[in-house]
């Protein structure tokens, strides 16, 4: 039977403490991506015509958050779960995790500001 420890109620607080980080770097990467995809898609759309309909870019907004957090939230889960429950195993690795996870999310957030812009190049769309 899995026993929340003193140490997992550490963990819980560290992972909490840096969950305002991870989703300030998700803001700015994601605001980017908005960005880059309105200005290229700016390029095809008819005067007067949005690139992309606002409450979808909304309603897209608070799922991509929504799952993000999810899975931000498995981060001390599955330590618990890797540790039994005595984080204590587990906390020099703790920071790894941390950036390697945001950085594949930011990474993830920001692939189509790279992907849109790189097939507009590669094909050459005219308008």
């Amino acid at each position: 039977m899995l026993r929340p420890s003193r140490d997992s109620v550490e963990a819980i607080i560290w992972w909490e403490k840096r969950r305002i980080v991870y989703n300030l770097l998700l803001f700015i990467a994601g605001a980017v991506t908005i960005l880059v995809i309105e200005l290229v898609g700016a390029r095809f759309a008819n005067p007067g015509e949005d690139v992309e309909e606002p409450l979808g870019i909304i309603i897209g907004g608070i799922a991509y958050v929504l799952g993000a957090n999810e899975c931000y939230t498995m981060g001390w889960v599955t330590e618990i779960i890797w540790s039994g429950g005595d984080t204590s195993n587990t906390k020099g690795r703790r920071a790894a995790i941390f950036r390697w996870a945001t950085a594949f999310s930011v990474l993830l957030t920001i692939a189509p500001a790279v992907f849109v812009p790189l097939v507009w190049w590669v094909f050459g769309f005219q308008h």
